[in-house]
């Protein structure tokens, strides 16, 4: 359950009264004026509110399980920071619970140290109702509030292999942070010494093991997608629902995600969710064509398979590099045997206390946990 009205939670704070409110139509110029003054006080352009009271991504439909609410924190009728609190069920080694993703928490302290409490206060109501609650991608500020919380947090690992050298050097904005940096990269791509290494280093650890699965794009997930989520459910410390239902409403038909459904023989071997997107002037990535292997399932000992099959269809479309972030050790370790390198990951993980005492010890059951792109706001910078 979540607070379900501005009457569910009231205050008192250093300036007066303060409400916390599911956002309604009638909120919405409120929203839009917390918005305008974070563009007057120059908050980075990323950090705004949706101007809406109803998600467009996951929207509230009947009984659906999987779904997300907007919150807003009023002081005095003023808002003051806002939130979205999406609602998921995950299994644990097979034993299903809801959980809570608390995310685009944007406040007024951003900009404006008087309200740097806001975060915080908007957080506490939603642990009381539900305690099993993670966040991911998450601002270094609200990172260091949460571990001082007592929550846990690791970095989701971050994958990449790059199909053409040149390009990524000039593109990639991590490699070129400093004069120096972008000197030596600049030799190494004009050069062709740096696509070389790069394709040396990738070719030393990509497998030469026979390939014989295959990927078919498919327009959805049916029937197939709940016999391998129930083969699969049990053998993860902590993995959001993947059934048919839960993954049409993620990756709907005739939206711009390619799902591949991975065959071996005559035998469903998993699927992964794929992107294909030309980039412009990216923090990131710059101008490159980045893959981007999104989501994925199979058993933990077929994931291999599933990564190659899914890099491949990429390899096909022509994309310049390929990234993932996957927590789970042997869907990394597929990726390595797929000719991928680690870089530094901007995908932070944080675990209530509650949430941690079902993965616990947490260091080490983190590699058991299956968290992808999918698992966060969606990829929404890919």
């Amino acid at each position: 359950m979540s607070i379900t009205n501005e009457a569910d939670l009231k205050w008192k704070s250093g300036t007066g009264t303060t409400v916390i409110t599911r956002v309604t139509a009638d909120l919405v110029p409120a929203i839009r004026d917390f918005n305008s003054r974070l563009d007057a006080a120059g908050a980075p352009r990323e950090f705004r509110f949706p101007e809406s009271h109803v998600s467009r991504w996951l929207p509230k439909v009947d009984q659906r399980r999987l779904y997300e609410e907007y919150f807003a924190l009023l002081e005095r009728g003023t808002v003051r920071g806002c939130y979205i609190f999406k609602h998921q069920d995950f299994s644990f080694n097979g034993v299903i619970r809801p959980v809570g993703f608390w995310h685009w928490s944007i406040s007024e302290g951003m900009v404006n140290n008087k309200y740097f409490w806001v975060a915080s206060q908007m957080l506490g109501p939603e642990l009381k109702a539900q305690p099993l609650i993670y966040g991911l991608a998450m601002s270094d500020q609200l990172t260091r509030l949460l571990t001082g919380l007592g929550w846990n947090v690791c970095r989701v690992p971050f994958y990449f292999k790059m199909n053409r050298p040149g390009p990524c050097l000039s593109e990639i904005r991590a490699f070129r942070k400093t004069r120096v940096q972008r000197l030596i990269v600049n030799i190494a791509a004009r050069t062709g010494i740096g696509g070389l290494a790069l394709r040396a280093l990738q070719g030393a650890r990509e497998s030469r093991a026979r390939r014989d699965e295959r990927a078919e794009i498919v327009a959805d997930f049916s029937a197939w997608t709940d016999d391998l989520w129930d083969a699969c459910k049990g053998r993860y410390a902590m993995i959001a629902v993947r059934d048919s239902e839960n993954l049409n409403i993620l990756y709907p038909a005739g939206s711009r995600f390619l799902c591949c459904k991975v065959i071996r023989g005559n035998a469903v071997l998993g699927w992964a969710v794929i992107l294909d997107t030309q980039m412009h002037d990216n923090k990131h990535f710059g101008n490159l064509r980045v893959g981007s292997i999104v989501d994925c399932l199979a058993l933990p000992e077929q994931a291999f398979g599933v990564i190659r099959a899914a890099t491949q269809v990429l390899e096909a479309r022509g994309v310049d590099v390929i990234v993932s972030n996957q927590s789970h050790a042997a869907w990394g370790a597929a990726l390595r045997r797929a000719g991928f390198l680690r870089g530094p990951s901007n995908l932070p993980f944080a675990a209530s206390r509650e949430l941690t005492k079902l993965i616990e010890p947490f260091p080490s059951k983190m590699a058991q946990v299956h968290l992808t792109r999918g698992d966060g706001d969606g990829p929404i910078h890919l």
